[in-house]
């Protein structure tokens, strides 16, 4: 079967749960929870301690799934290379990607085993997550033939570089283009680990802080250096999200800015996963870099004003709607 786009990465359930407690406790130092991190607030319960829940939610999610459903959604023929177990979850993970348009025939059920999921406890618009992942990249069986226009690699385990080989291998016989969202294992191991496939990325997703450590820049640089560090490293077009900053995006020289759309935040679950397809769905219509970013930013102000990774997705004619009756302030459009 023919394809627009196939992502490959994790498909997981996602279980969303509420603490009903009344507000964060911020600890006198770091050093008090053995943090090697400097979060501005934490969110702490004692050990052994029975917490409240006020709601629970479930939903399906996963980078790779959540990207597919989005540019599902747009309007594009999408199919997933990923597992799931033989659960009564991975049965139900199928079927919401079928109802979601989202092609399976990649989709490797290894009965003997559990699907991967995910508990993630929402707070005042945050959330902390626990992840299991039944499944490495050793898991996800690629066909001999990727027919499609576009690949999407979102996070992976360690052996990623075993499907960065095999898609490398495939964009130069097939003609591929190529978009990648790393995680913290492709980050933290570096440029060069990404081996012939760093030289073909149309698009990279990151955010700023993984920016930076992905550009080896150190201090505290600007958001323009950071992106042309990478750029001069491979990718062709650098896309960094930066929170309520906006989004940014260095191309062929240019760096362009686009600030946030207003909407209410409820959860922040799936935001960049949204932007990603957002973006991905404007660039697959040739649309501008300016309107990437556009495209990007709406659709993930939708996505976090509902509880789950894909509930909020738009399609392609509400998000251009959306992006062409919204009066973009001056400010929030940078362009050099």
């Amino acid at each position: 079967m023919s394809y627009d786009i196939i992502t490959i990465g994790d498909v997981m359930r996602d279980i969303f749960v509420f603490p009903d407690i009344d507000d964060m406790e911020k600890p006198v130092s770091d050093e008090e929870i053995e943090s090697e991190e400097h979060f501005e607030k934490f969110l702490v319960f004692g050990l052994g301690d029975k917490i409240e829940v006020s709601d629970v939610s479930f939903s399906i999610g996963g980078t790779a799934a959540n990207v597919a459903a989005g540019l599902s959604k747009s309007g594009f023929k999408t199919g997933l290379i990923s597992a799931v177990g033989g659960d009564n979850i991975g049965s139900e993970l199928v079927l919401d990607l079928r109802s979601k348009k989202v092609g399976v025939e990649n989709l490797k059920n290894y009965k003997l085993r559990k699907s991967s999921f995910s508990v993630i406890v929402s707070y005042k618009g945050e959330r902390t997550i626990f992840v299991y992942h039944a499944f490495t990249p050793e898991d996800f069986i690629l066909p001999k033939e990727i027919n499609a226009s576009w690949v999407y690699l979102g996070p992976m385990a360690k052996g990623f570089e075993r499907v960065y080989n095999q898609v490398t291998n495939q964009v130069i016989k097939n003609n591929l283009r190529v978009a990648i969202n790393p995680g913290s294992i492709q980050i933290n191991a570096g440029l060069e680990y990404f081996g012939g496939l760093k030289e073909l990325m149309e698009v990279i997703f990151l955010n700023r802080e993984e920016a930076q450590l992905l550009s080896g820049l150190p201090g505290t640089p600007q958001v323009k250096d950071i992106a042309k560090a990478i750029n001069l490293r491979g990718p062709k077009t650098v896309v960094i999200t930066d929170g309520k900053e906006g989004a940014y995006a260095y191309s062929e020289e240019k760096f362009l800015k686009v600030g946030i759309y207003p909407g209410h935040r409820l959860d922040a679950t799936g935001a960049g996963d949204a932007f990603a397809s957002g973006f991905l769905s404007a660039k697959m219509k040739e649309l501008s870099l300016q309107e990437c970013l556009k495209w990007g930013v709406v659709n993930s102000a939708s996505v976090v004003g509902k509880i789950g990774a894909q509930e909020g997705l738009l399609s392609s004619n509400t998000i251009k709607r959306k992006v062409k009756e919204y009066h973009w302030p001056q400010e929030s459009l940078r362009f050099s």
